[in-house]
């Protein structure tokens, strides 16, 4: 009686390795590295976090969003048009705290005005407080973001990422964009070549800021929350004073308004935080 099992022992074979063969030539599904998360896509741009350096007090991580070239997406503060971003951290285990350094921004214009951000690539450095130092943080993130070229379109991504105690070695890309972080002084104080000198009031809704900077350094202005919007002009005058105007305040605001002032040049950028009087 013939041996039917050789037969069919060949033809498995056969096949098994036919199928080997074909699996070879499809790509493996890109994995993440270590210390970095799986990205996360939407319209035109994708999104993920970094694992940087550790510290006994808090560590630091790295939120990267890319964009197709020509896109930009928006600072903490859009300006006349944009969409602000929300980051959600609810859902992070071992976390105190989460604070966003936002890299110093560009200067854009569409026909609605004025706008700040980042084209085509940004990290924004994170600095995080776990709840017991000792332990792993465990980061997740719900973000919600706004891509523009011609118009603004939201955007969304989900990332989450396990950040160690000990030091294993930051990605460099947050230490870059750390430099890139405008520098905290007080008011009247120089650093990177730049200061802000004084704030005063200057009339109804209006207040005058002395710079020391070279020409075509960007001011930003913020008020206490999103209640305030103020708007710089776009330059100082020839005495270093750049004018900017209260476009809108809560009704019941009085005495004494909390400011943030960011001042930005090509070699450096700073904050200032300070009082000034309303009339």
């Amino acid at each position: 009686m013939p041996n039917l099992a050789m037969p069919i022992l060949a033809n498995v074979l056969v096949a098994a390795g036919a199928l080997l063969a074909a699996a070879a030539l499809v790509p493996a599904a890109e994995a993440a590295p270590t210390g970095v998360s799986p990205w996360s896509d939407d319209h035109a741009s994708r999104a993920r976090l970094l694992s940087g350096d550790a510290t006994p007090q808090e560590r630091w991580a790295g939120l990267e969003i890319e964009m197709e070239p020509g896109y930009r997406t928006y600072w903490r503060t859009p300006g006349d048009s944009g969409i602000p971003a929300e980051l959600d951290w609810s859902g992070s285990r071992n976390v105190a705290s989460v604070e966003v350094e936002w890299p110093a921004p560009a200067r854009f214009a569409d026909p609605y005005g004025a706008y700040y951000g980042y084209e085509d690539h940004v990290v924004l450095p994170l600095r995080v407080t776990p709840e017991d130092p000792s332990a792993p943080v465990s980061l997740s993130l719900s973000l919600f973001y706004g891509v523009c070229k011609e118009i603004c379109i939201p955007a969304t991504a989900e990332a989450a990422l396990t950040l160690p105690p000990e030091p294993v070695g930051g990605t460099p890309a947050i230490a870059r964009a750390r430099e890139t972080v405008p520098a905290r002084v007080a008011l009247g104080e120089a650093a990177r070549g730049l200061a802000v000198r004084a704030v005063a009031a200057a009339g109804a809704d209006r207040l005058a800021v002395t710079v020391a900077a070279p020409p075509g350094a960007l001011l930003l202005a913020e008020g206490p929350d999103s209640g305030w919007f103020l708007a710089a002009d776009e330059a100082a005058d020839a005495h270093g004073v750049v004018a900017i105007e209260i476009v809108h305040r809560p009704r019941d605001a009085t005495g004494e308004l909390p400011l943030r002032l960011t001042l930005v040049a090509p070699d450096g950028a700073i904050e200032v935080e300070t009082l000034v009087a309303l009339d």
